[in-house]
């Protein structure tokens, strides 16, 4: 082996040697990394009537009162010892297949998370309270 090619293996040996000890004095530094700051958004506040007028009305109507296209939600089928809050927040996220009234099936609503539609949901109950109709503590 000539000189040039040991004096180059010595080199690459040197230099692969220099950058794990570079590796190993930086990874046992005493100084604790610097964590990355997170973006903490401040949780949404939904106005119920303006959600459901929104998202809902369309179908419901203006005072939950009903359309030719979907039932009245203030109705005692409604109420919540029939319709506790989780089924409407399984039909907004999952649909639902027809089973009180001839409207047929609804369709699940895309993009509404669970603080919108618990913000809805005391729309609604707000509604049927004042129809008499049992709705659970308002909220």
């Amino acid at each position: 082996m000539s000189s040039l090619t040991s004096n180059y293996h010595a080199f690459k040996l040197l230099a692969f040697a220099s950058a794990i000890l570079i590796a190993v004095i930086t990874a046992c530094s005493s100084e604790p990394p610097t964590p990355t700051p997170t973006t903490q958004r401040e949780p949404t506040t939904y106005s119920g009537e303006e959600s459901f007028q929104n998202r809902c009305a369309v179908c419901h109507g203006q005072q939950a009162d009903g359309t030719a296209t979907g039932p009245p939600l203030v109705n005692r089928l409604y109420e919540i010892g029939h319709h506790p809050n989780f089924s409407f927040h399984n039909a907004v996220n999952n649909g639902v297949i027809a089973h009180h009234w001839n409207f047929g099936n609804m369709p699940p609503i895309p993009n509404v998370d669970s603080a919108e539609i618990d913000a809805i949901i005391c729309h609604v109950r707000d509604l049927q309270r004042a129809q008499s109709i049992q709705a659970g503590q308002p909220c």
